[in-house]
C-alpha cells in the first residue's frame, strides 16, 4: 500500500501537468496532503464520492501515461545505476574511477 502511494506522487509529480488542474489539486490533497476525501470534497466543492471519482480517474490517467513514456521507470534505472558508480566510488581503488567511467557511459536515458 505504501508503495502505491509512493509511485502515484512520484507519477504524479512526473505527469501531473498533464492532468487538468483540478485533477492535479486534487491529487496534491491527497497523496502529498495527505488529505481525506471528505476534506478533499469540502476544498473542491464537490461530493466525497466525486473526489474518489477524480483520484481514481487521475490514478489511471498517470499510469496509461507511464505505460506510454517510462519516464518513472527509466528514473529508477538511472538512480540504481549511479547507486552502483557511487559504490563502485567508495571502494577508491585504482581502477574505481575507470569503472565509474564505464558505468556512467552505459546510463540510457
Amino acid at each position: 500500500m505504501l508503495d502505491d502511494v509512493v509511485r502515484k506522487g512520484q507519477l504524479l509529480d512526473i505527469y501531473g501537468p498533464l492532468l487538468t488542474d483540478k485533477q492535479q489539486r486534487c491529487m496534491e490533497m491527497y497523496f502529498n496532503m495527505d488529505l481525506s476525501l471528505s476534506e478533499i470534497g469540502e476544498e473542491l466543492g464537490i461530493s466525497r464520492q466525486g473526489a474518489y471519482d477524480i483520484l481514481k480517474r487521475s490514478s489511471k490517467s498517470l499510469e496509461e501515461y507511464e505505460t506510454k513514456l517510462h519516464l518513472l521507470s527509466r528514473l529508477n534505472g538511472v538512480r540504481q545505476q549511479l547507486d552502483i558508480i557511487n559504490d563502485v566510488l567508495k571502494n577508491d581503488t585504482p581502477c574505481a574511477n575507470d569503472k565509474a567511467r564505464e558505468l556512467i557511459d552505459k546510463i540510457e536515458l
